[in-house]
């Protein structure tokens, strides 16, 4: 039975985990490991079907600031309780899965959960496997206490790009650099400027420690075909401390570039673990 939980009363909630039953009988249960492109034209899709000027405006537009433009709400990857990897292929073992997407509130929280998801079920895979779920759920979820320091974990990469001088060349950069910590800083900057429209002019605290060294990972963007571009994002752990009005667009925005791709989205470590029990008690 499909459900949308109800928030606490006179809170704004830009968090929402989206609920997923695999139907393994119809494809199986083996997705490829590059499938974050296919689940952002899966939101985008459900976007146009239900606002098709939104989306539009979204594809084309976004927030703006000077000239550079964000599209300001980042989704993770897949939460698999129980899952195996063999070769390119995830061979999801659990009965339920999740997925978490977020932004910034430029609709409101009612228009966006009517419009973007209701009842419905959608494929995402490659010609070798793919898998067919059924969305049974959603729950809005809490803005944390930023006031309190919290252990956090990517859930989808986190990109940083550096363009060589006087070149084409693009280096993604590690999370472990003086270059990445500035450029985290600076685009959580940018997106609060193209949010408000005005220039971030908040404290430049950033206190940015990882927890363990970062694993780099490859993303393929539109997989098997002539527009195929591989993006390189780092997961790990880390702990920030930063302005309030940073922090919560790092939670609502994602951390670093392309958010709208999947990339950057973000949890603190300990309600991760919830999200992992309660899939597992289905």
């Amino acid at each position: 039975m499909f459900n949308i939980a109800a928030p606490n009363e006179n809170e704004i909630f830009m968090r929402f985990k989206i609920i997923l039953i695999p139907d393994k009988r119809v494809f199986g249960y083996a997705l490829p490991i590059n499938y974050q492109y296919e689940l952002s034209s899966f939101i985008y899709h459900t976007l146009a079907c239900a606002d098709a000027e939104y989306s539009t405006w979204l594809h084309e537009n976004g927030f703006v600031t000077d000239t550079k433009r964000f599209k300001l709400f980042s989704f993770s990857n897949l939460i698999f309780p129980a899952y195996k990897i063999i070769s390119d292929r995830i061979e999801i073992l659990s009965e339920r899965v999740a997925f978490i997407v977020s932004f910034l509130p430029e609709r409101s929280t009612e228009e966006f959960i009517r419009g973007l998801f209701s009842e419905q079920t959608f494929c995402i895979g490659d010609k070798s496997s793919k898998v067919q779920f059924r969305i049974s759920g959603i729950e809005l979820l809490p803005q944390p206490d930023f006031s309190i320091a919290h252990e956090y974990t990517t859930l989808s990469p986190v990109c940083i790009t550096h363009r060589v001088a006087d070149s084409d060349r693009v280096i993604y950069e590690a999370p472990d650099t003086t270059y990445a910590s500035e450029a985290l800083l600076m685009n959580l900057k940018n997106k609060s400027h193209a949010f408000t429209g005005k220039p971030y002019s908040g404290s430049d605290e950033f206190a940015f420690q990882l927890l363990a060294p970062p694993r780099s990972k490859l993303i393929a963007i539109k997989n098997n075909t002539m527009q195929q571009t591989k993006v390189k994002g780092y997961m790990f752990n880390f702990r920030l401390r930063a302005s309030h009005q940073l922090m919560e667009v790092m939670y609502n925005a994602g951390l670093g570039e392309k958010g709208s791709l999947g990339f950057g989205e973000v949890i603190i470590s300990k309600e991760l673990k919830k999200i992992n029990d309660n899939l597992r008690k289905a």
